[in-house]
C-alpha cells in the first residue's frame, strides 16, 4: 500500500486491511456480498472457498492505484501458510488421532453417554481440521498461481524491452 510518505507495504498487509478495500471493478463481487451458505446436508467444498478467498483478497487488495506487488512479502506470506500447514495442522491433527477413540469410564448411561458425545465431539473436530487444511493448501496454491502469473508477466515485459533494444 502507498501513500504519503509510505512506500509499498507488500502484499501481506494488502491481504491485511483495516478498513477492508473495495472489490475491484468487474471482478463479480459486491461490497458487504457474502457468500451463500451449502445446500444443507451437503458438506463445503473448502478447496473451491480457499481460493475463492485468496482471489477475492488479492482483487481487494490490488484495486487501489498505489498498489505495487512486492514478490518478497508475497513468498514471506506463501512461506508462513505452507510453514503452518507443515508444523501447526500436522500437530493438531496428531494432537486429535485420539478423540474419537473414547471410551466409557463406566458400563452405565451417564458413561456411555458421555463417551458418545466425546467421540462426536471428536470426529467433528478432525473434520474441521482437516477442511481448514484444505482451505488453507488451496488459497497457498491460488497465491502461488498469481505470483507466478506476476513473476511471467514481469518477465515477459522484460523479454519485450531486450527485443526493441531498451535494456541489456
Amino acid at each position: 500500500m502507498t501513500g504519503p510518505g509510505r512506500g509499498p507495504q507488500g502484499v501481506y498487509d494488502q491481504l491485511n486491511t483495516t478498513p477492508p478495500q473495495a472489490p475491484s471493478p468487474g471482478s463479480g463481487m459486491i461490497l458487504g456480498a457474502v457468500a451463500a451458505p451449502p445446500p444443507p446436508g451437503s458438506p463445503p467444498n473448502y478447496g473451491q472457498l480457499g481460493s475463492g478467498q485468496a482471489k477475492a483478497d488479492f482483487a481487494a487488495a490490488s484495486s487501489n492505484g498505489g498498489w505495487e506487488f512486492d514478490p518478497a512479502a508475497m513468498d514471506a506470506v506463501i512461506k508462513s501458510l505452507e510453514d503452518c500447514i507443515k508444523n501447526d495442522f500436522r500437530r493438531a491433527q496428531n494432537e486429535a488421532v485420539w478423540l474419537d477413540q473414547i471410551k466409557p469410564p463406566g458400563d452405565e448411561v451417564g458413561s456411555q453417554g458421555y463417551a458418545a458425545a466425546a467421540n462426536k465431539s471428536g470426529v467433528e473436530y478432525k473434520t474441521f481440521l482437516q477442511g481448514a487444511e484444505q482451505y488453507t493448501r488451496s488459497y497457498v496454491d491460488t497465491l502461488i498461481k498469481i505470483r507466478t502469473a506476476y513473476q511471467e508477466q514481469d518477465q515477459a515485459a522484460i523479454d519485450a524491452l531486450r527485443q526493441i533494444g531498451k535494456i541489456d
